[in-house]
């Protein structure tokens, strides 16, 4: 028997959100302006049940809930979805739900952001630890760049 293929949208629950670990930093574009930088990232899998295909499954929901592009397209302007929440610390608002993701970012980070800087906000869909060195960190950005595997877009603060 077949059954019709799943076409409505899926919002990430609140414990996906609160799960994605997140990485913050001050780029400079080509033409020399700063940009603030963030990256979301799923966690290892915690269990049997979470195989790669479930994380991105539930990764490729939170980009969508994000609208952001694929990786192989510029970037999409997704509209505001930073809120400052503490001069540490910024709160991303995600389509569909109420729930918001709580980020530190550094007081450097949302100075830039309350004066009008915009952000890139990139979505790794492979798992990255929480603990991962800024080393890791720049090894996995240049992995899944290579694979097309970061969904990215440009925000701002709301």
């Amino acid at each position: 028997m077949l059954t019709p293929a799943r076409t409505e949208s899926v919002t990430p629950s609140a414990g996906v959100i609160v799960s994605l670990a997140t990485t913050a930093w001050l780029d400079t574009t080509p033409t020399g302006a700063t940009l603030c930088c963030l990256l979301l990232v799923p966690q290892p899998p915690r269990s049997f049940y979470e195989t790669p295909a479930v994380i991105e499954q539930r990764m490729r929901a939170v980009a969508e809930a994000l609208r952001l592009g694929p990786a192989a397209a510029p970037p999409p302007d997704i509209g505001p979805r930073l809120r400052l929440f503490t001069p540490t610390e910024v709160a991303l608002r995600f389509d569909g739900t109420p729930c918001r993701k709580r980020i530190p970012t550094g007081r450097p980070w949302t100075l830039l952001l309350g004066q009008g800087t915009p952000a890139a906000l990139v979505l790794g869909l492979d798992p990255l630890s929480r603990s991962a060195a800024p080393a890791e960190i720049d090894s996995y950005l240049d992995r899944a760049t290579l694979r097309q595997r970061l969904p990215f877009g440009h925000t701002r603060s709301e």
